[in-house]
C-alpha cells in the first residue's frame, strides 16, 4: 500500500511538472488583440488625448477662420429731445427737410475682409502643426497604453500559470501526507513526519492565497484598463527560446516611432510660431463696405448710403524683437527635444533588444533549474521510500521544485514583455510577430 502510493505520489510530481512546460490546447482567456482594441476605445488616457486632438483641431480652424470675411448688423432707435429741420424755397415754394427726426432709426449693414495679414498665416501654419503634434501624441499615447495592456496581459498569464503550479503543489503535499500516514500505520514513520506534511499543506495554501491574490489583482489591471473582464486562463507561457534577428535591423524602426513624429511635430509648431512672431513686423491690409439705412437722411435726402474702405496698417511695437528671440529660442529647445526623443527611441529599443537576450537565457537557465529540481524531487521521494532520506528532505526537494517552477514562469513572462516591448517600440508589433 505505501509503496502503492509513493509511486502515485512521483508520478503526480512528474506529471505536474510536465504539464507546467506544455502548451495547453485550449485558451479560455482572450486574445491580446481583444484586450488591445477594448483599450483604444475606452482606455482613459486615449480617450483624453482623443478630445485634446479634437480641441486642437477646433483652434486651427479658429485660426483660419479669423481671415474668412465677417459680416455685422447693427440697428438702433433714439428718442432726439428736439427734431431739427430746415426749409428751403423750391419753385417759389418752401420745402421742409428733416435733418435730425425726433424718432430715429439707424440700421448698418458691414462686411470686412482682411486682404494682406502675414502673421495671422503663419499663426494659421503654427496652429496646423499644434494639431499635428496632438495627433501624433494620440498615437504615441496608444502606443503607451498599448504597452500597459501588454504588461497586465502577460502578468496576468504569469500569476496565472503560478496559482495553477501552487494548487499541483498543495495536491502533491494532500498526496504526500496520505503516504506518510500509512508509513506510519505501518511503523516506519514518526508523527513528527505527519506534522511536517500538514505543515507544508499549511503553506501550499499560503502559497495559493498569495498567488489568488496576484491574479485578482492582475485581472482587474487589466480590466481597468481595456473595460473587458479577462476569462480564466488554461494556456500559459512556453515561449520556444528563438533569438530575435540583429539589432539594426530594429534599430532603423526608430523615426517611425509616435514619440519622434510628437516631438517632431512639437518641433515644427514652435518653428512656425516664430515666423508668426517675426510677421508682426509687417503690415496689414483690410477692406470693408457698409450700408446704413437711417430715417435721418441730413441734406443728401437719401435714406440709403454705402462706404466702402481700405486700410492699411503698420504697428511698431518694442516688445516684437524680444518677443522674435524668445519664439526663437523656444524653437531650438524643441529642436533638441526632437533629438533628444529620436535617441531616446533608438535607446528603448536597444535595451529592449539587449533584454529579450538577456531574457532567454534566463528562461533556458530556469528550464535546467526545473529539471534538475524535479529530478531532485524524484530522487528524494525514492530514498524516503527505502529509508535512505528523511521526510524533512523530500518536503525541501518539493519547495525547491515549486520555486524553480514559479522562477521559470516569471521568466517567460518577462520574455514575452520583452519581445513585445521591442517590437511596439520599433513599429513592429503586427501579427505576425507577436509572441
Amino acid at each position: 500500500m505505501a509503496l502503492r502510493n509513493h509511486r502515485s505520489l512521483r508520478l503526480s510530481t512528474v506529471g505536474g511538472l510536465l504539464l507546467s512546460l506544455a502548451a495547453a490546447k485550449t485558451q479560455a482567456l482572450q486574445p491580446i488583440d481583444k484586450f488591445l482594441e477594448g483599450a483604444r476605445r475606452s482606455h482613459f488616457d486615449n480617450r483624453e488625448a482623443a478630445a485634446t486632438t479634437r480641441q486642437r483641431s477646433a483652434e486651427s480652424e479658429v485660426a483660419s477662420q479669423r481671415l474668412y470675411p465677417t459680416f455685422s448688423a447693427t440697428g438702433s432707435y433714439t428718442r432726439n429731445q428736439y427734431e431739427v429741420a430746415v426749409a428751403f424755397p423750391v419753385d417759389g415754394t418752401a420745402q421742409r427737410i428733416v435733418i435730425q427726426p425726433q424718432d430715429q432709426l439707424d440700421g448698418n449693414l458691414t462686411l470686412s475682409l482682411p486682404l494682406i495679414d502675414v502673421a495671422a498665416w503663419r499663426r494659421i501654419s503654427a496652429a496646423n502643426a499644434v494639431t499635428e503634434s496632438s495627433e501624433a501624441n494620440e498615437r504615441a499615447t496608444q502606443q503607451d497604453v498599448e504597452t500597459q495592456v501588454m504588461r497586465s496581459y502577460y502578468q496576468l498569464l504569469g500569476q496565472e500559470a503560478v496559482l495553477e503550479a501552487a494548487r499541483r503543489t498543495r495536491a502533491v503535499a494532500d498526496k504526500n501526507l496520505k503516504l506518510i500516514q500509512d508509513k506510519l500505520a505501518g511503523g516506519t514513520a514518526s508523527e513528527l513526519d505527519v506534522q511536517r506534511a500538514r505543515a507544508e499543506i499549511a503553506r501550499a495554501e499560503g502559497d495559493i492565497a498569495s498567488a489568488d491574490l496576484a491574479v485578482v489583482n492582475a485581472r482587474r489591471a487589466l480590466a481597468t484598463a481595456t473595460s473587458i473582464e479577462p476569462e480564466p486562463a488554461t494556456e500559459f507561457l512556453n515561449d520556444d527560446l528563438h533569438e530575435e534577428a540583429p539589432l539594426p535591423s530594429w534599430l532603423g524602426g526608430a523615426a517611425q516611432n509616435p514619440r519622434v513624429a510628437v516631438a517632431q511635430s512639437a518641433r515644427r509648431a514652435a518653428e512656425k510660431t516664430a515666423d508668426a512672431a517675426e510677421a508682426a513686423w509687417f503690415p496689414t491690409l483690410a477692406a470693408s463696405a457698409s450700408e446704413r439705412l437711417t430715417n435721418a437722411t441730413g441734406f443728401s435726402g437719401h435714406s440709403a448710403v454705402y462706404l466702402i474702405q481700405a486700410t492699411l496698417s503698420w504697428r511698431f511695437d518694442a516688445s516684437i524683437p524680444s518677443n522674435v528671440r524668445a519664439q526663437t529660442a523656444a524653437a531650438g529647445v524643441n529642436a533638441i527635444r526632437a533629438e533628444r526623443a529620436a535617441r531616446a527611441v533608438e535607446d528603448t529599443i536597444y535595451q529592449a533588444w539587449h533584454q529579450v537576450r538577456a531574457a532567454i537565457e534566463k528562461s533556458r537557465a530556469a528550464r535546467v533549474q526545473v529539471g534538475a529540481s524535479a529530478l531532485a524531487a524524484e530522487l528524494a521521494n525514492d530514498r524516503y521510500s527505502v529509508g535512505a532520506a528523511t521526510q524533512l528532505e523530500v518536503v525541501q526537494a518539493q519547495q525547491e521544485t515549486f520555486r524553480a517552477e514559479v522562477a521559470r514562469i516569471q521568466a517567460d513572462t518577462e520574455l514575452a514583455y520583452a519581445r513585445a516591448a521591442l517590437r511596439v517600440s520599433s513599429g513592429r508589433f503586427g501579427e505576425r510577430d507577436k509572441p
